[in-house]
C-alpha cells in the first residue's frame, strides 16, 4: 500500500524505499509499484540561502545540511583535496541541496542507501558517485520490443507545507508572513 516501505538488497548494497502509488492490474495479475528512494525524507527539510567564506570540501557541505536529520556520508568518491566555495541564493530542499553540491564539484551523483538489522533501519547514509549507470545503446519500441505502455497519473508532488514571505511594507525592515495570523 501507499505509505509502506521496502527493502531491497542490491550488490550488497541495501535499499529502502517509500511507496508512493501503487497499481493493481487483476487482468494481468500484475501489481505496479512507484516507490521513491528514502531520501525523500530530506524533502521535507528546507535548506536557506548561503554563501560560504572560504573554499571547502564537499564532505563539510554534505555534513552541513545532513546534520540531526540521522543522515551520515557512507561512500563519497570526490576526494578531500578537492575543494570549492558553493553559494546559494534561494531556498531548496535538503535533497536538492545535496544534488546541488554533488553537482558543483565535478557532476558527482548523489543515492542514498541503509544498514538495516532485522526490519530495523540502523544507519542511514547519503553516498556521493563519479557515475552511476550506463548507456547500453539499447532501444525499446513499442509493438517491436515492447507490446504495451501503461500510464498512470498522481498527486504525488502535492506540496503540503510552505514558507511564505510577502512583500516588505512601507517604512518596514521584515516582509509580511503568517506568522502572527490565527486560523
Amino acid at each position: 500500500d501507499a505509505g509502506n516501505y521496502l527493502f531491497r538488497s542490491n550488490d550488497g548494497e541495501n535499499e529502502f524505499y517509500t511507496i508512493i502509488d501503487s497499481e493493481i492490474d487483476t487482468r494481468n495479475q500484475e501489481i505496479y509499484i512507484y516507490a521513491e528512494n528514502a531520501g525523500l525524507d530530506l524533502l521535507n527539510e528546507i535548506a536557506g540561502e548561503f554563501e560560504a567564506t572560504e573554499s571547502k570540501n564537499a564532505e563539510w557541505y554534505i555534513n552541513k545540511y545532513i546534520l540531526d536529520s540521522g543522515f551520515e556520508i557512507g561512500i563519497n568518491e570526490i576526494p578531500s583535496s578537492t575543494v570549492r566555495k558553493l553559494k546559494w541564493d534561494g531556498e531548496s530542499t535538503v535533497t536538492e541541496r545535496l544534488a546541488s553540491i554533488a553537482t558543483q564539484f565535478g557532476g558527482y551523483e548523489i543515492s542514498f542507501s541503509f544498514a538495516i538489522k532485522g526490519l530495523e533501519i540502523t544507519n542511514k547514509y547519503v553516498n556521493i558517485h563519479k557515475e552511476r549507470g550506463q548507456d547500453n545503446g539499447v532501444q525499446l519500441r513499442l509493438n517491436r520490443e515492447l507490446d504495451r505502455i501503461i500510464t498512470a497519473k498522481t498527486v504525488a508532488n502535492l506540496a503540503t507545507a510552505f514558507v511564505c514571505e510577502g512583500g516588505v511594507p512601507d517604512k518596514a525592515e521584515e516582509p509580511i508572513t503568517f506568522s502572527s495570523t490565527n486560523y
